[in-house]
Order: structure tokens, then C-alpha cells, then sequence
């Protein structure tokens, strides 16, 4: 199966007798309510709910039958969400994203799996306040009941293109990630079950159909994924679009950008990134179909058109058009100015002090300072639980740390870049972005092997003795899963094919690019041998497809959240951070080939460390895709 782009026109054309159905679409919000970075206290006018309510209340303008709808991960990702959830808010008080999307209408949504990510209390009660439905098709309670409703059906009167009124019925379910229990807040499995989203989805359309629905339309927090993808699949919208039985699929959770339809039938995939930098936008054509022996009327879908029209970056000026859209709900205006005010005041807590920049524009091409303290950090939390076991004391401790915000598809602007100086809470926040706990692995030596090979496969492959530089980087590789492992030394052979794509479908088992793995010391390690390795809950179960099946066992577990965990390794240090980076990997030599290294633009504002990598400016030196490029040779 295919897809095809399927770009919106000024205009749908539908007759006289037809109805033009409009769905719009959010996703991935990840409590990104305004346009302000917290993490480096600035305003930033391309992202946030209240900003894409100007084109929602735009888009809604044109056509006027619109539904509204959201795909989940909505209440976690910013220090916003995690204001909220402290408690240093007024216990009780309503979530301001959920207040903004009933003061915006939406007319239904689903969930995702990072909104159960603060514990099914939580999201609980920032559901209770919602005054539209939310729908999880593959979600129940340990006893079999449903923890949400599956389905429901939306009967509304729409306008034909003569004016005339009619009933539509569309039915709506959703479904998320199945690994939720694995990947969330500690104890989610012991009350909730999750299942497959096909086989839920799928019943769900039959179900809608046999109800009246004369669309079904699916809200997958799901990535794209692959027609053919296996049973318990992360990513399958494509396939829902393929097999489900439904007529629209939104969807999310990888973050990515898609508007197409899939050639063998017609079905429209709209995926509006993340952020709120984009809206999605489903531009349907119903025809009706009139039974003659019973007289009713259904309604059949002819044609659809799909986008995803980006905010516009627009003026500082926009600030009072922010309140202007407010304007009509001076409630939410007081509650979101108090939220907005404290989370910026809370962020600004002073940790510490660091004496080098703290940025992650080379953390895919060699280990930096960033990777270092979150690997020092983990490392020291756990060391004296550690000590205290007899029976791993005597095991080597080594630490995971990925660059959360170093390009890939969160794209040219999604790094860290901390200068030297104070270090505030916002700052330990920037470097560990997600909610997870601290976990430790007992792993084998084969195990950590085949880890550091899905590491190595953000790499695309580079072909030795070409006279002209080839990418490094697979950019669709998320930068959060590329682990570098402290305590280890190896080389990296990008000469050989990756063992697995950019999602962790295995493309290459039998591939290998890690060479000279050995500990710190030198001593070569062994499939068989034996080491402990600090890592966080969610790649401790399974998140990101960086571990293998076997050769692993879970042996401590830390409810404190690795962010926590960083802001108090800043809190107590002697002095400013300085860190030891250890030369974990290097890239193999390749007999003076150049690969071309992509990175955010504000790698020209650290020359030292251009000039210690060897790194100089490609021409052009902006790559077609936006990254600032650079030539290296190995």
C-alpha cells in the first residue's frame, strides 16, 4: 500500500445536494498552552494551543460545518504541566489546557500515552473539567470494563451547498500505543489493560457502522507506520487506513508531519506534528443515498482533501491579539495568566552553576558535556543503593544518557544550547525533558552490544572512497533514542548497513557496525560478562526499541524522576559543573572519506569545539533541509 500527498485546494467544490465537511485536528499539544518557550524564557511565536486558535478559528470561518478534535498527548511535556501537577497551583484547580480546549469547542477527543504519565488520578480530574467526550477504543480496567467510552456517534445538522439542513451522524473512536503500561507511571499495569489498536479500531468502525454512523473517523495516537505492521504495533495508522473500515484516520505521537491519502482507496491521513505548530485539516465531500423502500437518507463520502497548514510566525504585536482572543472569557484569561505566571517563577529556581556550555549540537558526532552530567547524575543517585546490595556491588556501573533536543525531526531549532553561568530549574528541565524514573539494568555483555547498534543506527550508511561528502545523519532517527553508554569505549563503523530503520524495525539483524566494545579500563567485554546500567523507566520497558529481548533484568527501581534526580546533582555539587566527558565512541577511520554533518545553526557560535572535531563549514552552508552543514573527514 501507498500513500499520495493530497494538498487542500483554495476551495472544496461540492454540489448543490452535497455536504462539505470540514475536521480539524490537533496533536502531540504536550501542555504547550502559549507561545513561550520555558525552557529558555523566551517567547516563542511559531508553537502553543492559543496561537493555532487563530487558524482553528480561522479554518472554522470558511467552512460552516467543522468538528474540532484532539489526539492525546495533551497534559505532559512542558514545565507547565509540571507546575500543574506539583501543586504549586492552588490544589483543584482546573488544567488551563483543558480550559482552553472547551473555550475553543472541540467536539471530541482521545488520548495518548504520555497523558498517563502523572498517574490515572491526575488525569482524572483534568477529564472531569472537560465539557467534550474523550473516546480510547483499546483501553479497560483490569476487569473488563471499558476505562473510557470506545465510541460515540456525533449527530449534527449540517448545511448542503443549496443551505439546506441536514442530519449527519459520525462516529468517532480512538486508540494509543498498547506498550502504555510499560512505557507510564509505575502501577498503570496493575489497573488498566490496553490492547491491540487494530483489532479495537476495527471493532469499533463495525460497531459505529451497525449504529448509523455514515463517517467513522479514528483519532490514532499512532504513527504512520507500515500497511503490513505486526499485532501489538506502535505505528499503524497506515494500516487503519487500510483495514479498519474507516473513512479518516488522525494521526500523532511520532511527531511527524503527514497529509496524504492512501492511493488503493481513497482514505485521508492528516498527522499535524506537535506543538502546535500545525493544524490538521480534513476537507470531506458527502454525498447523500436515499433508500428507496425505507425513504432514509445516508451519507457517503465522495471525496477528500487533506493539509496541514502551519501557525505564522508572526510579530512581538501578536501578544495583544493573544488577548484579544481571550478576551471573551475573562476567567480563562485570569487562569491561564496565573498559570503561565507561576510556572515561569517556579522555572526560575536557582540550582547551581556551570563553568562550559551545556549544548547539544554535536551530541550524535561525539560525546559531550550535556550526555555527561545526565550520566553522572543517574550514576550518583544510584551508586550508594547500589553499595548496599551485596549482590551487584560487585558489578560494573555504567550509565545511559541520550541528547533529548538535538535536531532530528523536531528539526533545526530543536537543541540545547546553555551558556556558561547561573543554571536554574528550567535549565535541568531542558536537559531531561520527560517524566521518567530512574531504573537499573542487569544486563549482558551481548545485550549492551546489541543496544549500542540500534544507537548507531541513526547513522545512514557511508559508502568509503566517495569524492564528494555523504549525510551522516538520518534526521527521521528521534535524537532522544541514540544512547551513548558511559563506563564503555567502542567505535562506531558507519561503513556498514544499520541493523534497524529509524522506527526500530529490524532492517539488518544480522548488521554491525559497534567495534572494540570494551569497559573503561580497557577489558574487552564479553557476550557473557555481566554489567549494571543506569537507564530511565521508559527505556527500561522497552521504549524507543533500544533493548534487546533477552539478557536483561530489571534490579532497582527509583520513583524520582530523572529530571529531579539532575536538579539535585546541580544543587549539590562544590562548585560550578565541569564535567569529565569520557571518550566513549569514536567514529572507525574510513580512509579520508567526508561525510557531511547537519546540526542547528548555533554550532557556529562554538568554534572551539568546530575546530576539536574537525569540523568546517560546507558550501552551501545551509543543507537543503535547513540544518547548518558541515564537512568532516574520517
Amino acid at each position: 500500500m501507498t500513500l499520495t500527498r493530497a494538498i487542500r485546494v483554495q476551495s472544496v467544490s461540492a454540489g448543490l445536494d452535497q455536504v462539505h465537511l470540514r475536521l480539524l485536528a490537533t496533536t502531540d499539544l504536550h501542555a504547550h498552552l502559549l507561545p513561550f518557550d520555558y525552557y529558555t524564557a523566551n517567547r516563542d511565536p511559531g508553537i502553543g494551543l492559543a496561537r493555532l486558535a487563530e487558524l482553528i478559528l480561522s479554518a472554522q470561518a470558511e467552512v460552516p460545518n467543522t468538528l474540532l478534535f484532539d489526539n492525546g498527548d495533551t497534559l505532559q511535556g512542558t514545565p507547565l504541566a509540571d507546575t500543574i501537577v506539583s501543586e504549586i497551583l492552588p490544589k483543584g484547580a482546573p488544567n488551563p489546557m483543558i480550559s482552553v480546549m472547551n473555550a475553543l469547542g472541540y467536539d471530541a477527543a482521545t488520548l495518548g500515552n504520555h497523558d498517563f504519565d502523572f498517574g490515572l488520578d491526575y488525569l482524572q480530574s483534568s477529564l472531569a473539567t472537560a465539557r467534550f467526550p474523550v473516546v480510547v477504543s483499546n483501553a479497560d480496567h483490569v476487569d473488563g470494563t471499558p476505562f473510557l467510552p470506545k465510541r460515540l456517534i456525533l449527530s449534527r445538522t449540517m448545511l448542503d451547498g443549496a443551505g439546506r439542513a441536514h442530519d449527519i451522524r459520525i462516529g468517532v473512536t480512538g486508540a494509543l500505543p498498547p506498550q502504555v503500561t510499560a512505557w507510564s507511571n509505575p502501577g498503570l499495569a496493575d489497573t488498566l489493560t490496553f490492547t491491540d489498536i487494530l483489532s479495537a479500531v476495527s471493532a469499533e468502525a463495525r460497531a459505529l457502522r451497525a449504529d448509523g454512523a455514515d463517517i467513522v473517523v479514528v483519532l490514532a495516537h499512532s504513527g504512520v507506520g507500515v500497511a503490513d505492521a505486526p499485532p501489538e504495533a506502535e505505528n499503524v495508522a497506515l494500516q487503519l487506513a487500510v483495514e479498519a473500515g474507516v473513512d479518516v484516520v488522525v494521526a500523532g505521537h511520532t511527531h511527524d508531519l503527514a497529509a496524504a491519502c492512501v492511493a488503493e482507496n481513497g482514505v485521508p491521513i492528516v498527522q499535524p506534528a506537535a506543538y502546535g505548530t500545525h493544524l490538521g485539516l480534513v476537507d470531506l465531500v458527502l454525498t447523500p443515498e436515499i433508500d428507496r423502500v425505507t425513504g432514509t437518507t445516508t451519507w457517503q463520502l465522495e471525496t477528500a482533501q487533506v493539509a496541514t497548514p502551519a501557525v505564522t510566525v508572526a510579530p512581538p504585536e501578536t501578544k495583544t491579539q493573544l488577548r484579544r482572543l481571550l478576551s471573551p472569557f475573562p476567567a480563562l484569561r485570569k487562569e491561564v495568566a496565573v498559570a503561565h505566571r507561576t510556572t515561569r517563577n517556579h522555572v526560575e529556581t536557582p540550582l547551581g552553576h556551570t563553568a562550559v556550555p551545556l549544548n547539544t549540537y554535536f551530541s550524535t558526532l561525539a560525546p559531550c558535556a550535556v550526555t555527561q552530567v545526565v550520566a553522572d547524575a543517574k550514576r550518583a543517585a544510584v551508586a550508594p543503593l547500589i553499595a548496599a546490595r551485596p549482590d551487584l556491588a560487585g558489578l560494573p556501573l555504567l550509565s545511559a544518557a541520550a541528547p533529548f533536543r538535538a535536531g532530528g525531526r523536531g528539526g533545526v531549532t530543536h537543541y540545547t544550547d546553555i551558556a556558561t553561568g547561573a543554571l536554574k530549574f528550567r535549565h535541568a528541565a531542558h536537559l531531561y525533558v520527560y517524566p521518567n524514573a530512574l531504573c537499573v539494568l542487569r544486563m549482558s555483555g551481548a545485550a549492551l552490544r546489541d543496544w549500542l547498534e540500534r544507537s548507531a543506527s541513526i547513522y545512514n550508511r557511508i559508502t568509503p572512497g566517495i569524492d564528494h561528502p555523504q549525510p551522516l545523519i538520518n534526521h527521521a532517527f528521534a535524537p532522544y533514542k541514540f544512547d551513548r553508554i558511559t563506563g564503555l569505549r567502542y567505535r562506531i563503523d558507519v561503513s556498514q548497513p544499520p541493523r534497524t530503520d529509524a522506527e526500530g524495525l529490524q532492517s539488518d539483524p544480522t548488521a554491525s557496525r559497534i567495534r572494540d566494545l570494551c569497559f573503561a579500563s580497557g577489558q574487552p567485554l564479553r557476550d557473557t560478562d555481566e554489567a549494571l546500567i543506569v537507564t530511565n523507566s521508559y527505556r527500561a520497558a522497552g521504549g524507543g526499541y533500544i533493548l534487546p529481548k533477552s539478557g536483561l533484568d530489571t534490579v532497582l527501581t527509583r520513583n524520582e524522576s530523572v529530571r529531579d534526580v539532575i536538579a539535585q546533582y546541580i544543587s549539590a555539587a562544590s562548585g560550578p559543573l565541569d564535567p569529565a566527558v569520557e571518550p566513549s565512541f569514536e567514529f572507525a577511520p574510513l580512509g579520508g572519506t567526508e561525510i557531511l554533518f547537519e546540526t542547528g545553526s548555533g554550532a557556529h557560535g562554538h568554534p572551539e569545539r568546530l575546530a576539536a572535531l574537525g569540523l568546517q563549514p560546507a558550501q552551501p552552508s545551509l543543507a537543503a533541509n535547513g540544518f547548518a552543514a558541515f564537512r568532516r573527514t574520517l
